[in-house]
Parts: C-alpha cells; sequence; structure tokens
C-alpha cells in the first residue's frame, strides 16, 4: 500500500492506470428459472402480417402474484398476470395499479364477462415487444385472449379482446365490459401535507355518452378526464356504484382507500365466425388538461388499433437493430434483449406540469412554475414513474450502449431544467422530480443527494463522448460546471476536497463525507476537463484537475487495512482518522470508477464476493453485522450487482465467481414476475418478493439494465468510443469461459460499428468495421502470463504495443477506421 499514491495518474482510461494481480472467489448457486417462452397468439391479431422474430416470454405459473405492465410514452396499464387489478403500491397505497396517463390514473381496473358469466382468470401470460397478452380458460364456448398495449405519443391504452369460436356454425355473444374509475393525481402521496391523496382528490362523476357511445368520467372542479370506449356500433352503456366486475365487497373497499370512483359498463352483441376468430377493441383514454386531448387519443386509437400495434412493434424491431449482440451465455443474451425493451417500456412524456419544491412532502407552494412538456425514462414501475437524478445517471450507461441517446438526452434536460428551477444558479441535482412536476427532494436546504450532481456530470460527458454532438456538451456546459462548484465548495466546508452531504445511503451513524460522494465527484471533475479542455476553457480544465487530483491522493486515508476496505464515510478524507465501517454496498464504488489501486481493490473484491457480504443473488445491500444497528441489511438490489459487476470487470475478473456472477444475478431476475421484467430488488435472506403487493418493490426497474449491458459493451468488447476527438477504442476482454462474441450496428457517432471478438486456442482476434474518418487502436487483452509470439493486421505484420492495465495485458496497434480491419494475436503455447 506504501507506494501506490506515486503510481502515475491518468485520466482517460477506466482500463489503465496499474496492473492487476490475481484473485479467489468461492463458488455459489443460483436459483432456477423455471419459466416457459411459448409464443403467445399475436397472429389472432396481425394475421399474416406478423414478423417472424418476435420475442416473447410466456409464463403459466402463480399469475396472480405476478404483476406486469403494457405501457407507452403517455399510458400504461399495470395489473397482475391473471388479468386482475389488485391494490397495489404504497406511494399512494393500494393505488398504482390501474390504467394511467400521467400524471392521473383513469382506472382502478376493467373486467368482462359473455353471456353474463364473468371471465375467469387467465392461464397463461405472455410479454410481447410493445405489447401484452393473456389467454384464459374456455368460458361460454369461446377460447379467450385479451391483448394489450398503449401506442406511444397517445394518452390512451388499447384493449383488444379475440373470441374464437370452435363452431362450425357462426356464434353471437352478449359482451360485456365493467370498469371502475379512480381519478386521482400521481402526487401528492398517502402521507403528503398539508394534503394527502385523500385530500386532494374529490369523488368522480360519471355518465354514458349514448351518441359516441362512450363513458366519460371526470374530477369535479378539475379538467382531469377519463373515456372508455368501443369502436363497435351496437354498444349501450351506463354508469353507477354497482358496476365493479366479479370484485367482492371486501376488495371493492380495498380498492378504495383514497376516495371514491364511479362505475361504468359496456355492452354489445358480437357475432362470432364459424372456425374463426373476432377481435373487439375498446380504449381508455385520458388527460389532466382537456376533454378534447383525451377526445382525441380515443378516437385515433380505435380508427385502426391494428395499425397501431403494428407500428408499436415495428417501432421496438427497429429498436433492437441497433446493439445487436451475440453472446455464448444464453441467460445474459436474453437479459440484453430484453433489458432494451425495458427501457422503451419505461421512456415517458409528459405534458403541461407545474413544478414545485414540496419539501419532501410537507409544502405544497401555489404558485409553481408552469413547464409545457418534459421528458426521460422513469426509474421503474409502478412506484418510481418518475424522474430520478441518479437512476436517470446509471440508467444513462446502459441507453448509451442501446443507441437510445435521445431519451437520454432528453432525461438530462429534464433533470436540469427542473434543477435550476428548485435550486437556482446552485447547479445543484435534484433528487426525483413526480411526473405532475412536483420535486419531493432534493433542494439546496436538503444534506443529501450530493452524488447525484457529480453523476449527472458524468452522464453528460458519457453520452458527449459517444454521441460525439458538441451542441449537446454546450447545452449543459454551464449547469455541469456550476453544480461541480457548487458540491467542492459549498458543500465542501472543511475544505479537504471531500464534498459532505448523503449519497446512494442514508443511515444514522456515518460521518459527514460519504465515499460514493467523492468517488463520484471524482469522476466526475475528470469528466468536466475532457469537456472543458473540449471547449477550449483552459482555467476550467485546470481547476477540475487539481480538484480531481485531491480526490485521487486523498484516497489512501479511506483505507482501512484491518477491514481490507475503504471506509463508506469519514470526517475529513484528508487525514486516516474519523473513519466509519458500516459495511454498505457503497464500499465498490473506488472500483466501479476504477481509482483504486490494484491491491487494495483485489482486497476489497475478495471481501465484498465473500459469503457475508454476497448470496446466493448477489451483494447485499448491508453485509451481515453492518449497518447503525450491526443487523446489516441482506437485501440484493440489483444495482450493487451492477456496480460489482463493473467494478470486477474494471480490474479484469471477468469470470464465473466474478463479474460474471453478479451479472447473471441481475438477469436470472427477469422472470421474476412479469416474463422479461428486470426488477429493483432480488429474492434475498430480507427480501421476499411475493409479499402484498402493497409492500412490494418495483417488478421493472431501468438502473438494472446498468449491470448487464455496461460490462458487455465496454469491457467485455471494449469499446471505448471518443468521438469529439474522432478516435476509437476497440480492446476486448473476454471471460476466460467463452470463445466468441459480437456486436452489429453498435450506434457511435452519426454511424455504427460493428465488432466480432474470437479466441481460439492462442489465436486472439478482433474484428471490426466503422465509419472512415477515427484514428483507431484496435487490440485484444491478453491474460497476464501468455507471452505474445506474432501480430497481424489485415494479414500482415505490424507494430504493436503492450500495455499494462488494471484489468490485464492489453495488445494495442493504432490505425484508422477507413477499411475494416482483422487484428490477430498468436500467443506463444
Amino acid at each position: 500500500m506504501k507506494n501506490w499514491k506515486s503510481l502515475p495518474f491518468i485520466i482517460l482510461s477506466a482500463f489503465s492506470i496499474f496492473l492487476l494481480g490475481s484473485c479467489n472467489s468461492t463458488d455459489r448457486s443460483y436459483p432456477e428459472n423455471k419459466l416457459s417462452t411459448k409464443e403467445g397468439n399475436i397472429k389472432l391479431i396481425l394475421g399474416s402480417e406478423t414478423p417472424a422474430n418476435l420475442l416473447t416470454r410466456s409464463t403459466t405459473e402463480d399469475l396472480a402474484q405476478k404483476r406486469y405492465v403494457a405501457a407507452g410514452t403517455r399510458a400504461y396499464v399495470i395489473g397482475d398476470t391473471s388479468g386482475g387489478f389488485p391494490p397495489m403500491g404504497w406511494h399512494i397505497q393500494g393505488e398504482m395499479g390501474g390504467v394511467w396517463t400521467h400524471p392521473i390514473k383513469l382506472l382502478d381496473g376493467y373486467w368482462f364477462a359473455l353471456n353474463g358469466e364473468w371471465v375467469p382468470p387467465a392461464n397463461r401470460f405472455t410479454s410481447g415487444m410493445g405489447y401484452v397478452q393473456m389467454d384464459f380458460p374456455a368460458i361460454e364456448g369461446f377460447h379467450l385472449t385479451r391483448t394489450e398495449f398503449a401506442p406511444d405519443g397517445f394518452p390512451v391504452v388499447l384493449i383488444g379482446l379475440s373470441l374464437s369460436n370452435p363452431s362450425s356454425e357462426v356464434r353471437s355473444v352478449e359482451l360485456t365490459m365493467h370498469v371502475h374509475s379512480d381519478i386521482i393525481a400521481s402526487y401528492p402521496w398517502g402521507w403528503s401535507r398539508p394534503q394527502n391523496t385523500e385530500q386532494f382528490n374529490e369523488d368522480d362523476e360519471g355518465s354514458y355518452d349514448a351518441d359516441n357511445r362512450r363513458l366519460v368520467f371526470m374530477e369535479p372542479g378539475k379538467s382531469w378526464y377519463a373515456l372508455v370506449g368501443t369502436s363497435e356500433s351496437n354498444t349501450g352503456g351506463g354508469t353507477g356504484s354497482k358496476y365493479w366486475g366479479p370484485l367482492t365487497r371486501p376488495a371493492q373497499r380495498a380498492q378504495s382507500q383514497h376516495g371514491e370512483g364511479m362505475g361504468g359498463q359496456l355492452t354489445l352483441e358480437v357475432d362470432v365466425p364459424a372456425t374463426g376468430t373476432r377481435t373487439v377493441w375498446f380504449a381508455v383514454a385520458g388527460s389532466h388538461s382537456s376533454m378534447e386531448e383525451a377526445e382525441a387519443a380515443l378516437d385515433a386509437s380505435l380508427t385502426d388499433p391494428v395499425g397501431m400495434l403494428r407500428a408499436k412493434i415495428d417501432d421496438r424491431l427497429s429498436m433492437l437493430e441497433m446493439s445487436q449482440v451475440d453472446l455464448p451465455d444464453d441467460t445474459l443474451q436474453t437479459a440484453f434483449d430484453w433489458s432494451r425493451l425495458n427501457l422503451a417500456d419505461l421512456s415517458f412524456t409528459v405534458t403541461d406540469l407545474q413544478i414545485r419544491d414540496t419539501d419532501e412532502g410537507n409544502a405544497y407552494p401555489l404558485t409553481p412554475v408552469e413547464v409545457p412538456i418534459l421528458k426521460g425514462i422513469a426509474a421503474g414501475l409502478p412506484d418510481y414513474y418518475e424522474f430520478f437524478g441518479n437512476d436517470g445517471a446509471y440508467t444513462v450507461y446502459a441507453l448509451v450502449a442501446s443507441g437510445l441517446w435521445d431519451t437520454a438526452m432528453d432525461h438530462l434536460r429534464t433533470i436540469r431544467d427542473a434543477s435550476r428551477v428548485i435550486n437556482g444558479d446552485t447547479g445543484k441535482v435534484v433528487h426525483e422530480v413526480m411526473s405532475d412536476g412536483s420535486v419531493y427532494f432534493g433542494s439546496t436546504n436538503h444534506p443529501g443527494n450530493t452524488n447525484e450532481t457529480a453523476q449527472f456530470a458524468i452522464a453528460v460527458e458519457l453520452v458527449w463522448r459517444w454521441s460525439g454532438s458538441d451542441v449537446f456538451r454546450d447545452e449543459m456546459y454551464d449547469f455541469v460546471l456550476d453544480g461541480l462548484r457548487y458540491i467542492t465548495t459549498d458543500l465542501d466546508t472543511n475544505k479537504d476536497g471531500c464534498p459532505e452531504g448523503f449519497g446512494m445511503i442514508e443511515r444514522r451513524g456515518m460521518a459527514d463525507q460519504k465515499l460514493d460522494v467523492s468517488m463520484y465527484t471524482w469522476q466526475a471533475l475528470i469528466s468536466l476537463q475532457h469537456m472543458a479542455s473540449s471547449k477550449g476553457d483552459h482555467e476550467t480544465a485546470a481547476w477540475a484537475m487539481n480538484a480531481a487530483n485531491t480526490l485521487h491522493q486523498n484516497l489512501e486515508n479511506w483505507w482501512m487495512p484491518g477491514e481490507n476496505l475503504y471506509a463508506d464515510s469519514i470526517e475529513n478524507c484528508s487525514e486516516p482518522i474519523g473513519q466509519t465501517q458500516q459495511l454498505h454496498w457503497i464500499n465498490a464504488t473506488p472500483l466501479e470508477v476504477a481509482l483504486a489501486p490494484p491491491d487494495p481493490a483485489a482486497a476489497v473484491l475478495d471481501v465484498l464476493e465473500s459469503d457475508g457480504f454476497t448470496g446466493d443473488t448477489g451483494l447485499y445491500h448491508t453485509a451481515e453485522g453492518g449497518g447503525p444497528d450491526a443487523k446489516g441489511e441482506t437485501k440484493v438490489w440489483t444495482l450493487p450487482n451492477s456496480v460489482m459487476a463493473v467494478a470486477e470487470a474494471n480490474y479484469g475478473r471477468l469470470d464465473e465467481t466474478q463479474a460474471l456472477y453478479y451479472m447473471r444475478a441481475i438477469a436470472e431476475g427477469l422472470d421474476l414476475e412479469m416474463p422479461g421484467a428486470l426488477p429493483e430488488i432480488l429474492p434475498s435472506p430480507s427480501y421476499d418478493p411475493f409479499v402484498d403487493m402493497q409492500e412490494r418493490a418495483m417488478f421493472m426497474q431501468a438502473w438494472s439494465s446498468y449491470g448487464i449491458q455496461w460490462p458487455i459493451m465496454h469491457h467485455f468488447l471494449g469499446v471505448k468510443p471518443n468521438i469529439p476527438d474522432a478516435s476509437l477504442y476497440v480492446v476486448p476482454h473476454m471471460p476466460s469461459s467463452w470463445t466468441s462474441l459480437s456486436v452489429e450496428n453498435l450506434r457511435v457517432g452519426d454511424g455504427a460499428i460493428s465488432v466480432v471478438v474470437e479466441r481460439d486456442e492462442h489465436i486472439y482476434k478482433t474484428m471490426i468495421s466503422a465509419p472512415a474518418g477515427w484514428t483507431l487502436i484496435i487490440g485484444h487483452t491478453l491474460p497476464m502470463d501468455v507471452e505474445v509470439e506474432a501480430v497481424t493486421l489485415d494479414d500482415a505484420e505490424v507494430a504493436y504495443e503492450i500495455v499494462d492495465t488494471l484489468r490485464g495485458c492489453e495488445i494495442q496497434v493504432v490505425t484508422t477506421t477507413d477499411t475494416p480491419h482483422t487484428l490477430v494475436v498468436t500467443a506463444k503455447p
């Protein structure tokens, strides 16, 4: 340890700086995935135009215990996979399911009956590409499938009920739909002051519009509307308190915890052709702005629902054409593909917002700042359908790897704009912005979320480096600079170089300076230095570099040799006193940002891999015996697993008990509830994922994709663009058990690249095709004990450099991207 401070400080590469030694780990097992992957019945809707390459995942097990979503950018429906709508969620207790067009909820749910007999629970659920389907037991002699989706850009959810008639004769059936409105705002929540959910929202009013064959619900005194309609002409309907479908009185009361909605009914006669199928479409549309917006969405969706479904699927297929990886690990391959679909499902837009500081739910200012539109990525469902600073920053890694820069840029603009309203020219980043514009936490009056200002800067630089957009850099530059100056001056009261305030962990007994805050601040200052240098702002670049160097030099003072860990908090980082160790997962952050030297990094990783810190599904939030009460917190969030996977990969530890372990732990959770959805928390000693739905974590979480996509793209494939400098670095490093991997159509700059990596005994091959005009560093990372016999580029011997890095021995060749290249490294037997 005594010599590491004198080692060279190199800023650009997360792989460079040090040479990493060997490590030992223990074997662990994984829970089995029992989910089936049968295709759904989408051909009932699309017929001969059904694409051949659709991804679907289906389950038949414990359907009433699992939640799902069918989401668009303006609306979604959440229920359980048996087709029901039980109370769920805790931001507004029991109210987070049903149909939403944020920032308002429209319906608690809907239910169907044939000839007066209620449709029973589904016996199969299928997740598709932008849609879901439920298959039901035969009823009244019909086979029944329910298809749901929300077309992007419209505040509407579409429900298609497909009735298949096995009879050789045409059959008529009376089809009934019950709905129950529950028009409430996404904020205030159940515990908010001065008004909570029940006090803020009025009981709904409802009527049946016979001329337009639709149910109309509204919130008295507000321009909040919910419409339910069908394209069928022979429709009747009505409203009243009796329309609750098959729900019992206790179930009805459970759905009415925060006020009374209104019931509604639509009835129609349907003729189903002999040995054929008839699909009847229903739409639920809403608006918090005007009746006209709700009507326009309802009418547009019912004009051509099949066309809208086809367009939705086509959009998902187009998205998956980017970043097409081919992995030798089926679990990771599947999780990689579905995590991108999760990102699409969580992308959202809200209009006509009012930004106000609610001071952690204790205030509701009546003079907000009005904003016409905000876009970005929601943190999770059902409770975290909001814009978050830290969640967004972690998710940007996956958005970049998926080629979804527009979503990343939109999200960062949203966080910047809300932060400017709340925190002015300080540049401090707010923590969370609700879908109505309310900011719950993150003002300058709050002592927490210091890390989010730093992580915002990191995310901006990452998007800029991959996209090459100087326009985006310049748009964000002043805000990034203001924020980093704020946290390194105003929030560094003892002037030791380490900002104060809570970071990702908020637990009593911690010292003022948190490990993750300092690590992300270091990385943020490096990011600012890159952007400042590129703009010719040499004064800022020098300041950022000096501040980063101070944090780097002080890292040694966090080290606790008796623990083989860095302190997770400290009183003054300029000296090794006042260290506090509560054994939280943030111990991995010096390794996540690749700042820790190799020897302490290896020691930390060995400790974090040990049984007290890591369980069957990954890294605990707080190790056994840790925390302020020494009881630990043995829940496994996907985020610490992601951080751990990146940390392991930064130091060349890719194998079965290292990076792959934490990546697979996330991937194994893919079908925990909704097939194809990565959750927030995995099954673990302190977390049962199937407790009451009003007490659970998120069943789909955006940041879970970080630990799948980023190690594959950044570490295994070794892709590091620096498009503002017209340069590209591709130096792969595969797990020892893998012999190949590749990516096609990876979005970089204004074009796309393809990379193929292969290994055959002593032959290491890297192939790349990229747009012309860039400097290219192409290479391969070899095990430390391997000696090079020959290196060729495009079948010709070539000069090369051997570079010792954190992750191993890199063979690097400098060329250009003007033509495709094949690099072959032959090692001595």
